[in-house]
């Protein structure tokens, strides 16, 4: 065997193994059961239990949780290449945005005796008009009109769950935005807010009083969550 075919085969050899390590970092492994999930979230998990387990896509789940028998959190939990790895997690949840390889969600999990039957979840923007210098003698002139897009969620039974976020949003901020980011819903040049509101079967606006009684709080990792704020109706046109 000569030392040319010796280094093509050893070539050969590094770029397949190269390839079967991306596709065991690609593709997930099947995800935690509930008990395994408990276990690897470790001390904040005493008198914890797992609700439910809802996958989002391939590489996103979202587990509410429910601890002490009052208090509803959740957490989310994303492939990271090795692992599924917990990258956000809390113990009194209004509305959240989790963003994973550009597919957004938003979800929640709230007391039940704060009696929510819809969410009304908003991208706001306010009005605002900027210059931006380019370049040596060259300005550039934006103007950001007002913005205000509204998703209404039915809420069922469940003290739990999440929605896709609209595409339509996405298409709004990067088209006003003169320094789009490159992935997920968080823009980079214009200041933009997602927010909710709730009301009751009886079309009153909720606070979320039972579900932050106990303080709430929690941790979260990584770029992965993005809180969102209860609107004041003051606020929309």
């Amino acid at each position: 065997m000569n030392k040319k075919l010796v280094v093509m085969m050893s070539s050969f050899a590094v770029l397949l193994i190269g390839a079967i390590v991306m596709y065991l970092m690609m593709t997930p492994k099947a995800f935690y059961t509930k008990d395994e999930i408990l276990h690897k979230m470790g001390v904040l998990t005493q008198e914890m239990e797992v609700q439910d387990v809802m996958q989002l896509d391939e590489r996103t789940y979202f587990v509410p949780l429910l601890s002490n028998g009052e208090a509803f959190g959740t957490s989310i939990w994303v492939w990271s290449g090795w692992k599924w790895e917990c990258v956000s997690e809390s113990n009194g949840s209004g509305p959240h945005i989790v963003v994973n390889e550009g597919n957004s969600y938003i979800y929640w999990n709230v007391h039940p005796e704060d009696e929510i039957r819809k969410w009304e979840f908003y991208l706001t923007s306010e009005r605002n008009y900027n210059v931006t210098s380019v370049g040596d003698n060259k300005q550039v002139e934006v103007y950001h009109p007002k913005i205000q897009m509204k998703q209404t969620v039915e809420l069922g039974k469940r003290s739990y769950g999440y929605v896709k976020m609209p595409r339509d949003w996405k298409e709004v901020i990067g088209s006003f935005d003169l320094y789009p980011a490159e992935t997920g819903y968080i823009p980079s040049g214009q200041s933009y807010l997602f927010q909710w509101l709730a009301y009751n079967s009886k079309g009153e606006s909720v606070r979320l009083e039972h579900t932050y009684r106990n303080g709430g709080g929690g941790t979260s990792t990584g770029n992965h969550v993005q809180y969102m704020q209860q609107l004041d109706p003051v606020g929309l046109e």
